[in-house]
C-alpha cells in the first residue's frame, strides 16, 4: 500500500514538474481561428511572443499543428531571442520558420532566391 501511494506523489511530482515548464504564448493576428483537434491558423500581421521570455515573432501567417507538433510561421519571417538546444540566436529573418515543439528544434528556408540572416551565440 505505501509503495502503491509513493508511485502516485511521485508521478504527481513529476506532472506538476512538467507543468511548470511550459511556456506560454501571446498570438496576436487580423484573424484566428482553432480546430476541434487543437490545430491553430492565425492570419494577417502575426506577432507571437512569450510570456515568460523575451522571445517575439513576426510573421504573415502562422499554423500550429498539434499531431506533428509543428508551428509554422509563413512570410516575412523576422525572429528575436529564439533558444534551442544550447543555441541563442539573437535575431533571424527569412521566409518560412518550421519551430519542432517537442524537440526544440527548428528549420528555417527561404525562397526567391532570397536568403536567410541569423544572428547566433553559441
Amino acid at each position: 500500500m505505501k509503495k502503491i501511494l509513493f508511485s502516485s506523489l511521485l508521478f504527481l511530482l513529476a506532472e506538476f514538474s512538467f507543468a511548470e515548464e511550459l511556456t506560454n504564448y501571446t498570438i496576436t493576428s487580423d484573424s484566428q481561428i482553432n480546430t476541434l483537434e487543437g490545430d491553430l491558423e492565425a492570419t494577417g500581421n502575426v506577432v507571437i511572443k512569450s510570456n515568460s521570455g523575451n522571445f517575439e515573432a513576426y510573421s504573415d501567417k502562422l499554423s500550429f499543428d498539434k499531431d506533428y507538433k509543428s508551428l509554422k510561421l509563413i512570410g516575412n519571417v523576422h525572429v528575436k531571442n529564439l533558444e534551442s538546444e544550447g543555441i541563442a540566436i539573437e535575431e533571424t529573418s527569412g521566409d518560412e520558420l518550421t519551430i519542432f515543439t517537442d524537440k526544440g528544434l527548428f528549420e528555417f528556408k527561404s525562397q526567391n532566391k532570397n536568403r536567410v540572416t541569423t544572428k547566433i551565440k553559441f
